[in-house]
Formats: structure tokens, sequence, C-alpha cells
């Protein structure tokens, strides 16, 4: 009778531990993991070889290979798994004379923005996600331009939308961005080496 209580007594406890395992397994989603590698990143800073000016990105996502740049004064970032994809880009528009609230208005309909900020040298413009006028579905952006003379200076994020709340740091960067803020690590465009590689 012992032996029979003592095996049921091994057999409830070894469920249990299994059922705690699980839990404790499953209170790291991919999410929290992603905030907190977000969160606690080195954010290195690049420099456009075309127009000098700077921007930081986390150590962990990788550089667009120069060849595939579009234009010049383009910079791309990507950080991308199996769950999600974020991109860091940033360029240099040129104004047609529009002054500033005109031109966050214009692009405001380009772009499909559902929110619109105007500042004293720039505007920020957020919205759905959207290639050649279709909705990318879950996935929205987040951009500032800042205006210089005649040229317009664009940083943006796009992100998945369920992500949001763990980007906060990213949104920071972009509202606190400065065209030539000077870095204390500095990687021109072209540098062999990504943040990745930098870091380890």
């Amino acid at each position: 009778m012992r032996k029979v209580i003592f095996i049921f007594i091994t057999i409830i406890l070894v469920a249990a531990s299994i059922d705690w395992i699980r839990s404790c397994n499953g209170l790291k989603s991919h999410k929290e993991v992603f905030g907190r590698e977000i969160t606690y990143a080195d954010m290195f800073e690049y420099k456009d070889t075309d127009y000098d000016y700077v921007v930081r990105v986390p150590s962990f996502f990788t550089a667009q290979a120069d060849s595939l740049q579009e234009e010049k004064g383009r910079m791309r970032f990507e950080y991308g798994d199996q769950w999600i994809t974020v991109v860091i880009e940033s360029h240099v528009m040129h104004n047609n004379g529009l002054s500033l609230k005109d031109g966050m208005d214009s692009l405001a309909q380009v772009l499909y923005a559902t929110d619109r900020r105007l500042g004293s040298d720039y505007f920020i413009l957020s919205g759905p996600q959207c290639e050649n006028g279709s909705r990318i579905d879950g996935y929205s952006y987040y951009t500032k331009i800042m205006v210089n003379h005649k040229l317009w200076f664009v940083y943006t994020m796009i992100y998945p939308d369920d992500y949001k709340d763990v980007l906060t740091r990213l949104f920071k960067e972009i509202d606190d961005w400065q065209i030539w803020e000077r870095p204390h690590l500095q990687l021109k465009q072209g540098e062999s080496q990504t943040p990745k590689a930098l870091s380890e």
C-alpha cells in the first residue's frame, strides 16, 4: 500500500514539475525577448557619405548593402526573423518651394497618414504602411522629416503593430533625431562591418 501511495505522489509531483517548467518557458514571448533586446541594445551611429547626416541604429540591425541603395543619401537597416520585420531607413528629398505646413499636408496624403505633428523645423507623420496603394496588414510607419534649406531629411521606422509598445526607445530616437548630431561611435555608410559584428 505504501508503495502505491509513493508512486501516486511521485506521478503527481512529476506532472506538476512538467507544468511548472512549461509555464516558465512560456513566460518569455518573442515580443518580450525582442523588447528587452531593443531596450538594452547598444546604439551605433551611421553617417551618410553624401549628405553627412547621422542616424542611430540598434546594434543587432543589419545594414543594407551599398549596391542595393536606390539613391544618394539613402540608408536602410533591418531586423527580421520568422515572426517580425522592423525597418529603419533614412533618405533626403528636395523641397520644391513648399512651406513646412504645406509639405506636411502633401506628404500626409501620399503616405496615408492618420496622425501628424508640426514642429518649428520638422513634422512627424504616422499611419498604416502601404505599398503601391495597398495596405500591408499589421504594419505601420512612423517618420520624422527635418527641414534644412531646400532639403528634407527623412527618418522612418516600419514596424509590426503588435510590437508598438516595446518599440518606445526607437520612437523616442526618431522624435529626438537631429540631422548632424555628432556621434561618439561613428561608422560611415559603406564600411564593411555591420553593427552586429562590431558589438561582438
